[in-house]
Parts: C-alpha cells; structure tokens; sequence
C-alpha cells in the first residue's frame, strides 16, 4: 500500500499502488516509475555468480575488526568501498569471474601441496562450504578454498608504500605456502 502526505499526487508519496506504480525517492526527488515484479529465474549463470559472491562473502565474516588483516584490506580498498567489496570486485575482476574460472581456480587450490592444511584451518575457523543447486560450475566453494582465496588476495593486494601485506606470510607466492604461512594469516584475522 503507498503512503502519501498531503493529497494525491501534490506532495510526496511512497510504496506500491496496486501492481501498477511504485513511489519512492530518490536523491530527495519524488519519483514513480512502473511496477515490475522481481525475476529470479536461477540459471546456471546466475548460480555461478551467486556461489562466487557468496563464498568470498562468507570467507571474510572470520576477520574481526581492527584485526591486522582488515586494516590492511581496508587500505588498499580506498575510502569509496568495504573492504569486503574491494575484495570481492578485486577477485572477481582479476580471476573468477564466471564459473570457468571458478573451476580452473578450485583445480589450482585442489593440486596445491597445503590443501589439507587449507582445509583444516578452515574448519578450525568455523568456515562452511557453500553450493547451490542450481550452479554450473562443477565444484562447490569448499571453505579451505575460502581461505585460500584471501590467501591470494592478500598477496595480490601487497602494496610497499602504504605497507599493506607487506610482510611475512604475504611476500611468499601462493603456490609455496605451507602450513606456517596459513597459521600466520589466520592468526593476524583476530584482533590484537
């Protein structure tokens, strides 16, 4: 139902009318525009893109405030986003963006030699896997590949001049992390 101050159409108004208008505003002007009822037609493509957001969304709930990992995530996102949005657009433009992707980077986190260990301080973190039915990529966003991910975007986001990662377990290329290297980027989520 619209709620409207003042008489019909004078002053302002918000909410649906029926299934025919929607009032609302914007940008302190009063707008109405056509009522559209929400699509969601779960296509494989869709779930693909939901599963990536998803599972980056969830990896980054383990980093406290004010932990030495968000403050350095914080500065290399700038003052215009989160550091969680800068993670996610900085993952997904940069190597998964599609379920393509997805699926040659599950490959590279799978072969890895600390896969076990991955996986095993995920669990100890709480992380979940996360999947959807309606996915086309083939593998579903286990937890240990979770973290892997900001493993990667850590050492991606490594920035000299304002001294963002750049330290020990972020200066070693991903594909020679161990299990030291993890426990280090684990223990600097908590808040010191």
């Amino acid at each position: 139902m619209a709620k409207v101050t003042g008489p019909l159409f004078s002053l302002t108004a918000s909410g649906k009318l029926a299934n025919a208008m929607v009032h609302f505003t914007w940008k302190g002007i009063a707008v109405v525009r056509e009522w559209l009822k929400p699509a969601n037609p779960k296509s494989a493509d869709q779930g693909d893109i939901r599963v990536i957001l998803g599972g980056l969304g969830r990896a980054t709930k383990v980093i406290e405030k004010d932990s030495p990992y968000k403050v350095d995530a914080i500065k290399v996102a700038g003052p215009q986003q989160t550091f969680v949005s800068a993670l996610v657009g900085y993952v997904t433009k940069n190597w998964m963006s599609d379920g393509t992707e997805f699926d040659a980077e599950y490959a590279i986190y799978a072969a890895h030699t600390a896969k076990a260990d991955f996986d095993s301080e995920a669990a100890d973190l709480g992380l979940v896997d996360f999947d959807l039915t309606y996915k086309g990529m083939t593998n579903k966003f286990v937890a240990g590949m979770q973290l892997y991910e900001l493993a990667r975007y850590a050492i991606a986001r490594k920035n000299a001049v304002e001294g963002a990662f750049n330290r020990l377990p972020y200066t070693v290329a991903p594909a020679d992390w161990v299990l030291a290297n993890i426990q280090a980027m684990v223990a600097e989520f908590a808040t010191p």
